[in-house]
């Protein structure tokens, strides 16, 4: 006769709590990149709201600007002025910006004085274009987004609801196979480090921006002494944004794919650049949070090939089969649940297909190899590397 005490419920149970709690996160990786804010196109303002100066730092971006200057020239609201800060470019960024002046007869081209030693370089050329503003609103953006015709006028309807800085997420162009490979995971990080919903309550302390879309009232960037206080950050726009919500301001986030778009990297040289500075940042920055959703991600993209090792080595050591097949059971059932919840998330967030997410353990993996690689640079003195400049901290 089956005698129930015989059994070992030890690892039934652990394996039960740990499938179970795997499958739950895979299905709130859905459910979060589904209810994350999105500003979307909104009908055109008239001409007599504020005036938005648009800011753009702008470092070795002669092949990539000119998309960025084209978008502005077709925005449905109409007054703005740019400023392109020309941050010691060697690639004739310069000349390409100055052959847009037709179409943007209120485009400025500075450039950048001497680079000071306490300062990064993206925060100094941002500072000198806020020093020569006229707008009462600052739209930072970098040199190698897309905007789309309606994206000043939306951020100016939002500034009108009574906010004091707003961040724009763009839709991620994933060309290559790396970018197709590293780069969902990677946001997929960041993102369940920063939900965007308590990122935009004034009354939680997480703050949140992308330096690729930045707009801020003019008063407020003064206020919290703008990218002065920030100089030497490599973060700097997450940097502005805890300056911001710590001065009881008003900070929104939103995802925007159909009012910006950008391709973070053009290569496996550059996307490894960006990642591993961004990892740097990250890790001196990020804290407990960081590193629990870190933790968080690495588990959901190991644990079902740790059941599948497991099952292969109990049978190997002669251990209980029941148990064998239910690890075996239960890592084809997770691994199928990720890849199902990832793909679905991929081609919402990104508009790629949804097969991507059969690869999403591996892109987890790989961008971890970059972060530890990244850090033991920083900890050997080496430092890293990003666009030309040498970060060592």
């Amino acid at each position: 006769m089956f005698d129930v005490h015989q059994i070992d419920v030890s690892p039934w149970l652990l394996l039960t709590l740990v499938s179970v709690l795997l499958a739950l996160w895979y299905v709130q990786d859905v459910i979060a990149a589904f209810r994350t804010p999105r500003l979307n196109p909104r009908p055109g303002l008239p001409d007599d709201g504020p005036l938005v100066t648009v800011i753009i730092p702008a470092r070795n971006e002669a092949t990539r600007i000119g998309a960025c200057l084209k978008g502005l020239a077709q925005q449905s609201y109409r007054r703005f002025e740019v400023i392109v800060v020309d941050d010691d470019s060697h690639d004739g960024t310069a000349d390409v910006v100055h052959t847009y002046t037709a179409c943007l007869p209120s485009l400025t081209v500075l450039s950048s004085k001497t680079l000071p030693h306490d300062w990064a370089g993206k925060c100094w050329a941002c500072w000198q274009g806020a020093n020569h503003a006229r707008g009462t609103w600052l739209l930072f953006l970098d040199a190698d987004v897309v905007p789309r015709p309606g994206l000043i006028a939306a951020l100016v309807e939002r500034a009108r609801a009574g906010r004091d800085m707003i961040t724009l997420v763009p839709l991620i162009h994933l060309t290559s196979f790396a970018e197709r490979l590293v780069l969902p995971p990677f946001i997929g990080l960041i993102s369940a480090i920063y939900p965007f919903d308590r990122v935009n309550d004034r009354s939680s302390p997480l703050a949140f921006a992308i330096g690729q879309c930045i707009m801020m009232r003019r008063e407020t960037y003064a206020a919290i002494g703008g990218h002065r206080a920030v100089r030497g950050s490599v973060l700097e726009d997450m940097d502005l944004a805890r300056l911001v919500k710590q001065s009881g301001y008003a900070l929104e986030a939103a995802h925007a794919p159909d009012l910006l778009e950008v391709r973070m990297y053009n290569g496996w040289g550059t996307l490894t650049e960006g990642l591993k500075k961004n990892a740097v940042a990250g890790y001196r920055s990020g804290g407990t949070r960081s590193g629990l959703m870190g933790l968080r991600l690495g588990l959901m993209a190991t644990m079902p090939w740790n059941m599948l090792a497991a099952r292969f080595a109990l049978t190997l050591l002669g251990g209980d089969p029941a148990l064998a097949q239910a690890l075996a059971l239960a890592g084809v059932v997770l691994l199928l649940i990720g890849a199902i919840c990832w793909g679905i998330v991929i081609r919402y967030r990104f508009r790629v297909s949804p097969l991507w997410g059969v690869l999403y353990g591996v892109g987890t993996a790989v961008y971890f190899a970059l972060a530890a690689q990244a850090l033991r640079q920083i900890r050997s003195g080496k430092g890293v590397v990003w666009k030309g400049r040498m970060f060592l901290r």
